[in-house]
């Protein structure tokens, strides 16, 4: 009996898993549009349809990731997160195993994308759209100005993908990065909090 005919929605996220099994395999340097369509057993037009170019392609992974980040840490807020200091250890704990879950994929499809022209924009939104994300989470203990608070949140994500760099590459253990980048957002956090309290306006006409 033949098998049942995906949907678009299914047959895009099988691209996409494949895509991302040959990533994982080989790097992202061989993948293209035609690779994944004979590795997802589709006619190569199928791939073209879907994602039109490998920049495309490119581009739909690096989103679905970042949405699955997202998503994680979205979700354990909503349940874990009672202080500062729950909030920085979820924030930093689904980050660090969003990553893990992915292996290398993201950094290997974030360095593909790197090297295409345009794509700036892209890379830069998605660590803005988190950096918002940890912001919100963090103003429901202590309130920092945005002008502040978005750099000290993108510093925060840069040192914590670093660390989970080190955990994918076998050089630090996961409860160990988590701990170090939870330290991490609560230094930021408190120390940009008692400079806010040491220049004060009562300070500052002094």
């Amino acid at each position: 009996m033949a098998g049942r005919r995906l949907t678009r929605e299914q047959r895009r996220a099988q691209l996409l898993d494949t895509a991302l099994a040959i990533v994982r395999e080989e790097g992202a340097d061989v993948l293209t549009l035609a690779r994944v369509a004979e590795e997802a057993g589709v006619s190569k037009p199928i791939a073209y349809e879907h994602f039109a170019t490998r920049t495309g392609l490119l581009t739909a992974l690096y989103r679905r990731i970042d949405q699955q980040q997202t998503e994680a840490a979205a979700a354990a807020l909503e349940t874990q997160a009672h202080s500062l200091t729950e909030t920085a250890r979820v924030l930093t704990e689904a980050y660090v195993d969003c990553v893990l879950h992915i292996g290398k994929e993201f950094g290997t499809v974030t360095a593909a994308l790197t090297s295409i022209a345009g794509t700036e924009s892209l890379l830069r939104e998605g660590r803005e759209r988190y950096a918002e994300l940890y912001l919100r989470a963090v103003e429901r203990f202590t309130p920092l100005a945005k002008s502040e608070g978005m750099p000290l949140m993108l510093g925060v994500i840069g040192a914590t993908e670093a660390l989970a760099r080190e955990v994918t590459d076998h050089r630090l253990g996961r409860a160990e990065a988590v701990t170090v980048a939870s330290r991490i957002m609560l230094g930021a956090v408190t120390g940009a909090e008692e400079q806010d309290v040491s220049t004060s306006p009562l300070d500052r006409s002094a």
